[in-house]
């Protein structure tokens, strides 16, 4: 006999939690930019990600300007998406575009960004998996439990800079064999990618070898220590680098631009 029965949660909570719980809409902490012509909503119910909503002009702006430059209706990838700023613009600006965060935080805001730019023109289909040269399991380290945040690691707690850091919390995250899941999944073929994973490029590259020897240009993210061998493996890919351009407020860091044979 089944003897499970309702039960209110008026009678398992004060009035005020319950109140407050009825009070909360996330449609509150939507703030809306203009970034170069293009109207802009996000989810930023915290300082870090106003900030980023509001001055995403002036985080990366020569990432703004390589996207700028990508053909409407092209296909664009970007790995390490984080909360969707860049995505985002690329959708508004007309691009096809594939976002992958394996971060499930992040994730989240992705998410939720894509449903408030949603309309006729913005195409993005979202996914939460770390690219790899591998089908498995593994850890994401997190430095700070903080919505937005950088330095979420794949695979071991080691900043960009090579330096340890204690993880806040370990988080168990799928990897895929970059490749085989694309065909599996029916995706198109990228174009144009943006690569930004804070230390995971390596394996990146070798499960996405078939599909990056296709694109066009690549944009990634590059420390000084592992320059040499990421632009040997994109090298054997058939690129070159043709411009770089030091990440903002962080030195022996690199935004570099791959082209096939250095075509600026």
């Amino acid at each position: 006999m089944n003897t499970w029965k309702f039960v209110p949660i008026e009678t398992l909570v004060d009035r005020q939690t319950l109140a407050d719980a009825e009070a909360f809409d996330l449609n509150s902490y939507t703030y809306e930019s203009q970034v170069r012509g293009l109207a802009l909503r996000w989810l930023a119910p915290s300082k870090r990600l106003l900030w980023m909503a509001a001055g995403l002009e002036h985080i990366e702006p020569e990432l703004l300007d390589w996207i700028d430059s990508i053909p409407r209706g092209a296909n664009y990838f970007d790995f390490g998406a984080s909360n969707g700023i860049f995505a985002l613009y690329a959708a508004k600006r007309g691009l096809s575009v594939t976002a992958i965060e394996p971060d499930p935080s992040n994730y989240f805001l992705l998410s939720w960004n894509a449903f408030l730019n949603r309309a006729n023109d913005v195409n993005i289909a979202a996914f939460n998996v770390a690219a790899s040269d591998r089908f498995g399991v593994d850890k994401l380290y997190i430095r700070k439990m903080e919505l937005g945040a950088h330095e979420k690691i794949v695979g071991s707690a080691t900043a960009v800079s090579g330096d340890s850091f204690h993880a806040q919390h370990e988080h168990a995250i799928q990897l895929v064999h970059f490749d085989k899941w694309r065909a599996q999944m029916g995706l198109p073929e990228p174009e144009f990618v943006k690569i930004d994973v804070d230390g995971h490029e390596v394996p990146v590259i070798a499960g996405a070898r078939e599909s990056l020897s296709k694109c066009k240009e690549i944009f990634i993210e590059i420390e000084d220590a592992k320059m040499d061998e990421l632009a040997g493996m994109l090298r054997v890919l058939g690129f070159d680098r043709a411009r770089q351009y030091q990440v903002q407020n962080y030195a022996g860091l690199w935004n570099c631009i791959f082209t096939r044979d250095g075509a600026a």
